[in-house]
């Protein structure tokens, strides 16, 4: 089973509508959990139905 955490963070309105979301992943895996992988999305509502998007990975591994 490979450890991971995910942390999920929220903008909302006083109107109660969700203004912007970003959420991050980041797992461990490979022999003693050497290897490390995060993914981080970021995603902003703005009026009129327009959005902007954004997202970014990266791994690395280290030596115990």
């Amino acid at each position: 089973m490979t450890p991971y955490q995910v942390v999920i963070k929220r903008i909302v309105s006083p109107d109660g509508k969700i203004v912007a979301e970003a959420k991050s992943v980041a797992a461990a895996s490979g022999d003693n959990q050497s290897e490390i992988s995060q993914s981080v999305s970021v995603h902003v509502s703005s009026g009129n139905n327009s959005c902007r998007s954004f997202s970014t990975s990266s791994s690395t591994s280290y030596a115990k």
